[in-house]
């Protein structure tokens, strides 16, 4: 069975507990563990537990204070200090004006993070401190600075510190004291076409949409190249079955994207697609692919997605699953969550036993961590 952590079970387990069920599925299935454990905790704690919407960062930062630092955990493809940056600049505190310090830690930079904290905590000003597990020895003495000014210092005054998690728990260096007064922030890149597509179209705003005069055509086109960003960064999690080699597709190959879709749209009185295409395929995303048949799955991808028959919305970019009408930005959300068919392969062109090899080792991931939280006593 495509989904058996759906079935109806036969006769008499019909009324056994859903804890029975998820041993049976554990058994016979771990490659469905995640999905049936997610419909379990929906069914006993209400759906608000497996959506994966984040929190706004706007929302943390009320949380913090002069004796609270945020403390961000990276996680790869994302870049949680763009985020500050912004809410710097709506609050005042931005690098053009002094109240923000962006100190990125490694040879020698230590003097210099260390004057920017003497500095930030008698004037109220905010201090970015960037990867910090790369100077381990100097560890203690941020540890010791950011509690001595955690007292008396001016309320304006913040730290943001960013650090990779340890491969293993020996390997752990950032101080207790840190971890224990920060407010600790990991923003994961989104899984699944749902929450990527979703994460794409957050990128761009009301505005965006209506920047171009050739309104319908451009919205056609970025609701179709989000989707196609989509499936290029989720494609990697099926190993080997989705590219030759893992490539560090990112959101700014996606705006840059959109401004030279805009640009080639203004100057054009047609749409140039195969220029499009071309761009897109060989430049802004093939810039990153360095194996031949990679490059021809892009290039295949933008055929199947970019192409003059969408304008009349008779492309599928997914089966079921059409480009979408001429709506507004709230309307191509909603789109997404009334018309996406539910997270299967086929969102990405792939059979659907791609996904037994990933989905076994994300489920003895998600066992080994379970029992890794168990008590020890």
């Amino acid at each position: 069975s495509e989904a058996p952590e759906k079935e109806i079970f036969p006769k008499e387990w019909k009324n056994k507990t859903a804890l029975q069920k998820l041993c049976m599925v554990r058994c016979m299935r771990p490659d469905r563990m995640t999905y049936a454990v997610k419909n379990f905790v929906e069914e006993k704690m209400g759906s608000k537990f497996v959506e994966g919407r984040s929190v706004e960062f706007s929302k943390s930062y009320e949380e913090s204070s002069p004796s609270t630092p945020i403390f961000f955990i990276l996680s790869p493809g994302v870049d949680p200090l763009k985020d500050v940056e912004a809410l710097g600049k709506k609050l005042g505190f931005t690098i053009d004006n002094g109240k923000l310090h962006n100190v990125s830690l490694g040879q020698g930079q230590e003097v210099v993070a260390e004057n920017a904290l003497d500095v930030a905590a008698e004037k109220g000003h905010w201090v970015i401190l960037q990867n910090i597990h790369l100077v381990a020895r100097w560890l203690s003495t941020l540890d010791k600075k950011v509690e001595r000014y955690s007292m008396g210092s001016h309320e304006d005054y913040r730290v943001f510190i960013s650090a990779e998690p340890a491969p293993s728990p020996e390997s752990h260096i950032i101080p207790q004291g840190i971890l224990e007064n920060a407010i600790k922030i990991t923003n994961e890149p989104p899984t699944g076409m749902h929450a990527n597509l979703h994460k794409a179209l957050d990128l761009f705003t009301q505005d965006t949409l209506e920047m171009c005069t050739k309104e319908i055509e451009f919205k056609c086109i970025l609701f179709a190249l989000c989707y196609f960003h989509a499936v290029v960064a989720e494609r990697r999690k099926f190993g080997a079955q989705g590219w030759n080699r893992s490539y560090p597709f990112n959101n700014g190959d996606l705006t840059i994207s959109i401004n030279v879709l805009y640009n080639y749209l203004e100057a054009n009185t047609k749409v140039p697609w195969d220029d499009l295409r071309y761009l897109f395929g060989e430049i802004m995303y093939g810039g990153h692919i360095t194996d031949d048949w990679d490059r021809r799955l892009c290039r295949t991808y933008l055929a199947e997605y970019l192409r003059g028959e969408m304008l009349e919305g008779e492309v599928l970019l997914a089966p079921g699953f059409q480009t979408p009408p001429n709506l507004d930005y709230k309307g191509y959300h909603e789109y997404i969550d009334e018309n996406l068919p539910p997270e299967s392969p086929y969102l990405y062109g792939l059979h659907p036993n791609a996904e037994i090899g990933f989905l076994t080792v994300t489920s003895e991931k998600l066992f080994r961590t379970v029992l890794e939280m168990q008590p020890k006593e």
